[in-house]
This record gives structure tokens, C-alpha cells and sequence, in this order.
């Protein structure tokens, strides 16, 4: 798992959980490989922390539920294995 950071503004109210994927990034070989992105967001669904990219569906999938499970935020679930 990659853990990605940057820095967002904190508007609105609403939160939630996002799984979504995959999405092709390049690996050190060039190669396309699939990622799945795991991040608290905002209704606009724009990321309010720290972004984590999964290479795999079900440690993101296993990542996604605890988070909103353990944050008690709902879950949006838009990803699917590749």
C-alpha cells in the first residue's frame, strides 16, 4: 500500500468513506498497474486527508470498512476488482 499526502481545504459538513478503483498507474518497470484509492472526502467526493492507494481490490475493500466502520462514516463503494 502507497499512502499518498496532500493538503486539502475543509469545506463542507459532510464526510464519507471512498473506494474507488482501479485506476492504471505505472510501476517502476513502466508497466500499467491498477490501483485502488482509499480516502475520507467531502459530498463532492474531494479527498479531505491522506489519499491510500491499495494494489490490491481486497486489502482496499478490507481498508474502506474499517475506516468507516472505525470513523462511522458511510461508505461509498465505487470500485470493482480488475
Amino acid at each position: 500500500m502507497t499512502i499518498a499526502t496532500k493538503e486539502f481545504s475543509n469545506t463542507g459538513l459532510y464526510r464519507a468513506v471512498y473506494f474507488d478503483g482501479p485506476q492504471p498507474e505505472p510501476n517502476h518497470d513502466g508497466d500499467e498497474i491498477p490501483v485502488w484509492l482509499v480516502y475520507v472526502g467531502d459530498e463532492d467526493a474531494d479527498p479531505v486527508g491522506t489519499i491510500y492507494k491499495c494494489h490490491s481490490y481486497t486489502a482496499a475493500e478490507k481498508l474502506a470498512q474499517s475506516m468507516a466502520h472505525d470513523r462511522r462514516l458511510d461508505l461509498q463503494h465505487d470500485a470493482c476488482p480488475a
